[in-house]
């Protein structure tokens, strides 16, 4: 498929599993580690069990799934040249390792992340009573959200907050903010990938990237790492 297509269809053309094949053999050893520790995650993910009342262990299983779906996501974006992309998936990714490890490392933390997401209900329901007007939200809709407002009394808790209680403050403070800045976050620094130096400035590219590829799956590998770390010891404290 030629690059005309790609001019047409962008990242819907096929012209992307060219770019599929050449990384996957420029770049074998970095996709190898990747998918062999993704096989292992998924391996103990099939294989785990907790009981219904454990609440802290069945979060932090179901955390641990999430992030082996973001991971593959990430690690199939990569193949076909959406690195920036991947490393927006990448980032969800840690977020929900970040948690699914300080479930295991303090399980009374659950109550926190609670709290949390009444948090957030919380300033869902204020900005849509905010910021729609009212001739958009019906009369059920809108005592649906003052009751949701009213009711709310959570408090945050971060991602942050989690990298902390396991000693991963350091992860937090270098792969994810990275990712963050260069992906995450809508910044003006963000913009650079959608440009390519020339000998007279720069000129906009838009097409499959190798730009930042290894070091995007070396975090995905640190993340899934982790993942079966978790997992393992989640399977030891059931057996």
């Amino acid at each position: 498929m030629s690059a005309d297509d790609f001019d047409r269809k962008g990242f819907l053309s096929d012209y992307v599993y060219s770019h599929r094949t050449k990384v996957l053999g420029l770049y074998s050893r970095q996709f190898d580690e990747c998918g062999k520790l993704s096989e292992q995650v998924q391996y103990l993910v099939v294989n785990s069990s907790v009981k219904e009342t454990e609440r802290s262990k069945i979060c932090s299983l179901l955390f641990a799934e999430r992030t082996l779906r973001g991971c593959q996501a990430a690690i199939r974006l990569c193949e076909i040249g959406m690195v920036q992309e991947a490393q927006v998936l990448t980032r969800t990714a840690l977020e929900t390792m970040f948690h699914s490890s300080a479930l295991l490392v303090k399980p009374e933390v659950i109550d926190d992340m609670l709290l949390n997401d009444e948090h957030e209900a919380r300033k869902f329901a204020e900005s849509i009573l905010k910021d729609v007007s009212e001739d958009q939200v019906s009369l059920e809709d809108k005592d649906y959200l003052e009751a949701l407002r009213d009711r709310s009394v959570g408090k945050q808790y971060s991602v942050y907050d989690s990298a902390k209680i396991t000693g991963m403050s350091r992860k937090y403070a270098v792969e994810y903010r990275f990712l963050s800045a260069l992906a995450g976050h809508a910044t003006i620094r963000s913009l650079e990938r959608s440009l390519a130096p020339e000998d007279n400035g720069y000129a906009f590219y838009i097409g499959p990237s190798e730009d930042q590829l290894e070091l995007t799956l070396s975090i995905i590998a640190h993340c899934l790492e982790q993942c079966v770390h978790n997992l393992r010891l989640l399977m030891r404290d059931l057996g």
